[in-house]
């Protein structure tokens, strides 16, 4: 979740599918995605992944052995503990969409550049938004999202632009999960309720561009808008954060910047073969 320094609707919110129908490579992916969750700095115990995975140690552990024996994990002869390996990061770099990504990165800068602000894209994943990109600004206070982090929908600048096409049951079922969780403080303007949230976001869809004021923490603006691909669809969303005593009074020169960075980025992986960038 940002701070300052397609949907599976399928299982059941707040627990995971039942482990007895899981195929092999299901339960494989789980215990690679594991490693995702805690606070831990990457590195887990047989123990640990069996608690959060329900499954027995002997079954975890051989799946650690087999992924070890092909680069997936390292163990820590020391501590006996296990992460994510360097094979991973070979597959990683070829992940999701390159175009886009390519298309961002300097449009990304650019906007750091113009606004002093952190800049991010986004995309749907599951009921998050996940950033897949960053650009840090170089101010003491600044907003921080690593790539990969994932943030809910409802309460987020880039969220709630990556639901601008969303039918009012999508929102719910991407949404209610979050919502019913999340116990805001009494300063926050984050909406609690579908109630809340069906209006904003259509204020916003109208508007063409979302803002988080203080919703994930206090002293954090976000302004968001969604990045469409060659058939108008959205295929991620552009925002900046930073201090709302920096962004509250530029919110609307902020947003344009991002409608423009936006528009170049959907330019950009249209473009037909032959006429890249240079």
């Amino acid at each position: 979740m940002t701070s300052l320094a397609g949907a599976d609707l399928s299982t059941a919110p707040g627990r995971r599918p039942d482990a007895s129908t899981h195929s092999s490579a299901e339960r494989v992916a789980d215990l690679l995605l594991a490693f995702a969750e805690g606070e831990v700095g990457g590195d887990h115990g047989v123990s640990e992944l069996s608690r959060t995975l329900g499954r027995e140690r002997s079954q975890i552990s051989r799946m650690l052995h087999a992924l070890e024996r092909r680069g997936l994990v390292e163990q820590d002869r020391r501590t006996r503990r296990y992460r994510l390996g360097w094979s991973l990061l070979v597959i990683a770099a070829t992940a999701g969409d390159d175009a886009l990504l390519r298309a961002a990165r300097p449009i990304l800068r650019g906007l750091v550049t113009e606004t002093g602000e952190t800049a991010f894209l986004s995309v749907l994943h599951g009921r998050h938004a996940l950033t897949v990109l960053t650009e840090e600004s170089t101010r003491l206070m600044r907003a921080a999202e690593p790539v990969g982090g994932r943030s809910p929908l409802h309460c987020t600048a880039a969220g709630r632009a990556l639901l601008f096409d969303s039918e009012a049951h999508v929102v719910e079922a991407l949404t209610a999960q979050d919502l019913a969780a999340d116990r805001p403080g009494p300063a926050t303007t984050a909406p609690c309720t579908l109630e809340e949230l069906h209006p904003r976001l259509r204020a916003e869809r109208e508007r063409g561009w979302a803002v988080a004021d203080e919703e994930v923490e206090i002293g954090l603006t976000s302004i968001g808008v969604p990045v469409r691909g060659a058939s108008h669809d959205i295929v991620a969303a552009v925002s900046v954060s930073g201090p709302t005593a920096r962004l509250s009074a530029r919110t609307d020169e902020l947003a344009h910047r991002l409608q423009v960075g936006a528009e170049a980025i959907r330019a950009a992986t249209t473009r037909p073969r032959g006429h890249a960038m240079r």
